[in-house]
């Protein structure tokens, strides 16, 4: 299948390029110079079906990774071509969580389970956390370990906020190390996600700013 791409320039979406890279480089510490993503815009639905060789869902309008660059549907066709509702800090946002899921791709070698730790740090990175209140109770998202399932989008970005403001980036960085290594299954990363936290992954409601460690649970 061959598909036609144009090379345009939007000053705009440039400078949300660079800013979102630079934010992301601090965060990760990789110092990501060269060779960094392409972004690739797709016009319409009838482009991304054929990218995906299927009929998508209009909630599909961006993915990618480091191999393959980031794809995100048009912003003069998202309201016509999606059902996501636009605004610029949207879209600002979808940009910057598909990029930050380039950067996850380097600390886990592409290894991108469990969904929910994937998917969560690129929510907590981009600052789509405002897109979804804080759930009262978490109920979903460790059912997202290798497919991507309901409600995980509401609740792991929440998580992944909670390991990083209570227990720092270190231990989110070995935690994706050693994800890179073991390219783990669902308890083999439960075995290691207790030998860095001291905690087992658990769904539960939450009860204070330190229920994580009074309970030894996940619970932002």
């Amino acid at each position: 299948m061959i598909i036609s791409a144009q090379t345009s320039r939007d000053k705009w979406l440039e400078k949300v390029y660079k800013k979102a890279m630079a934010e992301l480089d601090e965060f990760f510490e990789l110092n990501w110079q060269q060779n960094q993503p392409k972004v690739f815009i797709v016009k319409n639905r009838k482009e991304i079906d054929k990218i995906w060789n299927q009929k998508t869902p209009k909630w599909l309008v961006g993915w990618g990774g480091r191999q393959s660059g980031v794809y995100i549907l048009d912003r003069k066709n998202f309201k016509k071509e999606s059902d996501n509702t636009y605004t610029k800090e949207r879209y600002s946002a979808l940009l910057k969580h598909e990029l930050a899921h380039c950067f996850t791709d380097i600390l886990t070698d592409g290894y991108r389970k469990p969904v929910w730790l994937n998917e969560g740090i690129s929510i907590y990175l981009s600052g789509q956390l405002k897109q979804y209140e804080q759930p009262k109770k978490y109920k979903h998202f460790l059912k997202s370990f290798d497919k991507q399932k309901e409600g995980v989008y509401a609740e792991a970005g929440w998580v992944v906020k909670t390991l990083v403001e209570k227990h720092g980036k270190k231990k989110l960085f070995d935690l994706l190390k050693q994800i890179k290594t073991t390219k783990p299954n669902k308890k083999e990363f439960n075995k290691i996600f207790k030998e860095i936290y001291g905690v087992k992954t658990s769904i539960t409601q939450p009860t204070s700013r330190h229920s994580l460690r009074k309970t030894g649970k996940i619970s932002p």
